[in-house]
């Protein structure tokens, strides 16, 4: 009688252990659209959530202690995952392409819902292009000042920079001592990069500029792009030129 009355009393209980398990986030699908998002917001976050978010203005949303950190359940659940959902694809469609922009438009759009105002993505999209659109400004005339200040610079930090391959030749002969001079000259050309790359080669790209910018790299851009091929270039060319070839 005692296990039947369990039995009955447990089974009662599984419904509201059910409506209680249902409402975890990680148990639903991931959503295709806003519409899907705004949906299961709606059934799984709690009351003084939704009520916070429904209050602070909206560009402010992101920037409470409780959203600026990426808190909330979906970030993880929809779009940190572990292969690209239809949620981001829905959202790369709408020109929406970084995680942190596809975070703030679905709670921007789930406090527009709140307050029974229009969702506009379109809107979000423009804003996110103008910050482009202003980051990739910036990062033009950041990089006209660079190019104007170090590729026309003859020294970075107190080092010389050689202008051509021959003034490479030049500042090397004075650099080197007679024993190192002679140890590159009686190599095998073919094996210069062997024993030369990972330390002399390294020296020069790094002290040259040819990995962060300088007018030898910018001279020879014209034979190559990668710096490891660059310090090769000099390299080689300053044993014809101890060799005299």
């Amino acid at each position: 009688m005692k296990a039947k009355i369990t039995i009955i009393f447990l089974l009662s209980l599984l419904p509201l252990l059910s409506s209680a398990y249902e409402k975890r986030l990680a148990d639903y699908p991931i959503p295709r659209n806003i519409k899907g998002c705004i949906k299961l917001l709606d059934k799984t976050m709690s009351a003084d959530e939704k009520e916070l978010i429904r209050t602070l203005p909206e560009d402010s949303i992101c920037k409470h202690e409780k959203f600026r950190n990426k808190d909330a359940d979906f970030y993880e659940t929809w779009l940190m995952t572990d292969s690209t959902s239809k949620l981001e694809k829905y959202f790369v469609k709408k020109e929406i392409y970084k995680y942190y922009q596809m975070y703030e438009t679905i709670l921007v759009s789930y406090h527009r819902y709140l307050n029974n105002l229009k969702i506009n993505l379109k809107e979000q999209k423009e804003k996110y292009a103008e910050k482009r659109k202003a980051a990739s400004q910036e990062q033009n005339t950041t990089f006209a000042k660079y190019e104007k200040d170090v590729y026309k610079s003859d020294t970075i930090d107190c080092v010389y920079i050689p202008m051509d391959l021959n003034d490479c030749c030049v500042q090397l002969d004075q650099l080197l001592s007679e024993e190192d001079k002679e140890y590159i000259k009686g190599l095998l050309k073919e094996d210069i990069l062997k024993h030369l790359h990972f330390g002399f080669g390294m020296w020069i790209r790094n002290n040259w500029g040819l990995w962060g910018g300088s007018r030898l790299q910018k001279y020879l851009f014209d034979i190559s792009h990668h710096p490891d091929e660059m310090s090769s270039i000099v390299l080689e060319y300053y044993y014809d030129w101890l060799n005299k070839k």
